[in-house]
């Protein structure tokens, strides 16, 4: 499904969260930004971020009844946690997650990290 945003498509997506560390999070698909991503936490499982490049953007639901992990690529940087770090969205919360550069994503609003 795509939602039109301004001149872009806007993709959404569903994401079956999975894994409790970045190497085994649910990877969102790359080719996908700008994207409406929607996955389900549940205080344990997570998605893992793209490789951060500069402009890229996804809007990120947590639909589960617990906290969701949003691990960066390996290497990448998700706010000021450092690298291979991930920030937990509380439950149904959302957040923009926009990368600034090749290894750098901040959030909007800014979550605890």
């Amino acid at each position: 499904m795509a939602i039109r945003g301004g001149n872009a498509p806007l993709n959404v997506q569903s994401v079956t969260a999975a894994g409790t560390v970045q190497a085994d999070a649910a990877a969102v698909p790359s080719k996908s930004s700008p994207a409406l991503i929607l996955a389900a936490g549940d205080d344990t499982v997570g998605i893992r971020l793209p490789v951060a490049s500069e402009g890229k953007v996804y809007y990120v639901k947590n639909t589960g009844s617990g906290g969701l992990k949003v691990w960066p690529a390996t290497g990448d940087i998700i706010n000021a946690l450092g690298a291979n770090n991930a920030i937990t969205m509380a439950t149904v919360t959302a957040a923009v997650f926009a990368a600034s550069s090749s290894s750098q994503w901040y959030t909007i609003p800014l979550l605890p990290s």
